[in-house]
C-alpha cells in the first residue's frame, strides 16, 4: 500500500470515524490469534507428552488413561474462556458491520468482513468442538484412570476436582457454541438476502 492510500484510508471523515475498506481490522484479527493460541497450546500439550513417553519401557496397566489425561491438561475453564471472548468479538464485530448505521460504507466492504467473520466464527465453532470432545474425553480418561489403578480416596478427589473443572469447559464452550451458531444462521440469512 502506498502512503496516499495508507493517508487517505487512515484520514478522519467529517464525522470523526475513518474510512473503512475490505482489509482486515484488529477486532476480526484479536479472534483469530486467541484461536491460534489456543491450537499452540493443545500442540505443545500433545508435544510434551509424547516426549516424555520417549524411552519409556513397561508401561503399568492404567498408563494408557494417565497419559491421555496428561495431553488433556489443556482443557480448563481459562481456555474455554479465551474462546468465549473470541465469540464475542466475533459477535460484536457482526453486529456492527450489519446495522444501518453502516449505510455509508458499501455494500462490497459490509460484504468482504461478514465473509470474513463467517470463516472466523467457523473455525472458533471447530475449537469449541474439539474442547467439548476433549472435555468428554478428559473424563472418560480420569475414571477409567482410577478405576484401572483401584485408586484411594485422595486420588479420586484430584478425579472428582478434574471433572468438576471440565465439567465447567463444558458449560463455557457450549455457550461458545450457541452463540457462534446464532451468527452463523444469521449471517447466512443476510448473504441470501444479498
Amino acid at each position: 500500500m502506498s502512503s496516499n492510500e495508507e493517508d487517505l484510508r487512515n484520514a478522519p471523515l467529517g464525522n470523526g470515524a475513518f474510512e473503512h475498506d475490505s482489509g482486515w481490522e484488529l477486532p476480526e484479527l484479536a479472534p483469530v490469534f486467541i484461536i491460534i493460541s489456543v491450537g499452540l497450546l493443545v500442540v505443545g500439550s500433545g508435544i510434551a507428552t509424547g516426549m516424555s513417553l520417549v524411552g519409556q519401557t513397561g508401561f503399568p496397566a492404567g498408563l494408557g488413561w494417565s497419559l491421555i489425561s496428561s495431553a488433556l491438561r489443556w482443557v480448563d475453564p481459562s481456555t474455554s474462556t479465551m474462546l468465549l471472548i473470541s465469540a464475542a468479538l466475533i459477535w460484536w464485530q457482526y453486529g456492527w458491520w450489519t446495522t444501518q448505521f453502516n449505510s455509508e460504507v458499501s455494500d462490497n466492504v459490509v460484504d468482504a468482513h461478514v465473509a470474513r467473520l463467517r470463516v472466523i466464527a467457523k473455525w472458533n465453532l471447530a475449537a469449541f468442538i474439539v474442547t467439548i470432545a476433549s472435555v468428554i474425553l478428559l473424563i472418560l480418561a480420569s475414571i477409567l484412570q482410577n478405576t484401572y489403578s483401584g485408586a484411594v480416596i485422595q486420588i479420586w478427589a484430584d478425579s472428582v476436582e478434574t471433572i468438576c473443572m471440565a465439567l465447567g469447559t463444558l458449560l463455557l464452550s457450549l455457550l461458545g457454541v450457541v452463540a457462534l451458531r446464532r451468527i452463523l444462521t444469521a449471517s447466512r440469512i443476510v448473504q441470501l438476502d444479498t
